[in-house]
């Protein structure tokens, strides 16, 4: 595997979704070597719950490299002129690293299309099928330049797996054959399950009067956490808590746009959590909202539903898939503070319909079967299917 982003210790929420599916590949029965980049502190290779983590380095003193991690790569780029300095040496530390893993294997799979284009490339020498998992991000980078690479890197691969139907929809307009296009959504970690809320409160510090909105993500413009924030202040009820869990380069930001509107005491910056923790915020709290400008497939959304957390998110991406309006969540459209505002009221109001949307929502997973161990089996699949077409001619390079 091939990744731009992954978990650099216990915990870490970046590309967990990489190491979850690589987790229960290997527990099926598939040897897995990932290869993502390094940054300063973390062990260049190291065993991670059975998968084999191999990280490149790209710029000395390591403290300087800057392209992966942060707020993400597009955001990280948009931001420095540096950091854009620095993608030639992240692109030629990712090709020799993948292409040493890539020699000694019978498939690659890449996560985002800048691994795909790294994949392509590192198995010139040495073919084998190549497989591209597309998230999101990739297809918000359309225009110019970066849109033609990547479609170019699209039409390259054996298989271009989209984790939604709209996904994968977009990628079929953008000139991916419909043959090599599929969907294998992601699915939820087992320890997302209902908790106690008045015992997740105490754990976590919270008061037991206050109804708490949870945001859980990225503070980077995309997420629209300015949007909510708004929102907040439309609501100007003093009972409601926004418990804002992650960070980003947008906190300074939002900490004054919060106090500026008189939201000090309705506003909580929580920061990074550890992903083993997620559960007992979502346990605590009276709803989840993701504003985001726009989305893949949020699997913040699906967890929060494992929970039994009601939901209410923008109607953007693959979100639709996920979220029934009025039956298994709430939908507004994005960028509009009032209509979030009044579906937060709303469920605010009427604790029977909160209850029963969280129910819903909860019983759709389960009927959903949105576990690993399914992404993982329709996965293994897919790697099947190309072996067995290329009928076992991969020569392993040394």
């Amino acid at each position: 595997m091939l990744s731009t982003g992954f978990p650099r210790f216990s915990g870490d929420l970046f590309g967990s979704f990489v190491l979850e599916l690589a987790r229960e590949l290997v527990a099926q029965g598939t040897a897995v070597t990932v290869v993502a980049p390094h940054q300063r502190g973390i062990p260049r290779a190291e065993v991670m719950d059975g998968v084999c983590v191999r990280r490149f380095a790209y710029v000395w003193p390591r403290r300087w490299q800057r392209v992966a991690y942060g707020d993400g790569i597009p955001t990280n780029l948009r931001r420095s002129w540096v950091t854009r300095c620095q993608v030639p040496l992240f692109l030629g530390g990712f090709l020799r690293t993948a292409r040493q893993a890539a020699n000694g294997a019978d498939l690659v799979h890449c996560h985002w299309s800048a691994a795909g284009l790294v994949g392509y490339w590192a198995t010139r020498r040495c073919p084998r099928p190549l497989v591209l998992t597309v998230r999101g991000s990739d297809l918000h980078l359309q225009q110019g330049i970066s849109g033609r690479l990547n479609a170019w890197v699209w039409r390259r691969m054996d298989r271009v797996i989209a984790v939604s139907q709209d996904l994968a929809s977009r990628l079929v307009e953008a000139g991916v054959p419909p043959a090599r296009t599929l969907v294998v959504r992601n699915g939820v970690s087992g320890r997302f399950v209902p908790l106690d809320r008045q015992q997740a409160r105490t754990r976590l510090g919270l008061p037991n009067d206050r109804y708490v909105i949870l945001f859980v993500g990225l503070l980077v413009p995309v997420k629209g956490v300015d949007v909510l924030l708004a929102a907040l202040r439309q609501l100007a009820d003093p009972r409601c808590l926004c418990v804002l869990v992650g960070d980003g380069s947008e906190r300074n930001a939002l900490v004054a746009t919060a106090a500026a509107a008189g939201l000090g005491q309705q506003v909580r910056f929580a920061g990074a959590q550890s992903s083993a923790d997620i559960p007992w915020w979502m346990g605590a709290a009276d709803v989840l909202v993701l504003p985001s400008r726009s989305e893949g497939r949020p699997n913040v959304v699906l967890e929060a539903q494992a929970c039994g957390l009601p939901v209410i998110a923008t109607q953007v991406g693959g979100t639709p898939e996920l979220v029934e309006h009025q039956r298994s969540g709430w939908l507004v459209p994005p960028e509009q503070p009032g209509a979030l505002a009044a579906a937060v009221a709303c469920l605010r109001d009427d604790p029977q319909l909160a209850a029963r949307l969280g129910a819903e929502g909860h019983a759709r997973v389960g009927r959903s079967d949105a576990t690993w161990a399914a992404s993982a089996r329709h996965t293994r699949a897919v790697y099947s299917e190309l072996l067995a077409a290329w009928g076992g001619h991969v020569r392993h390079c040394g």
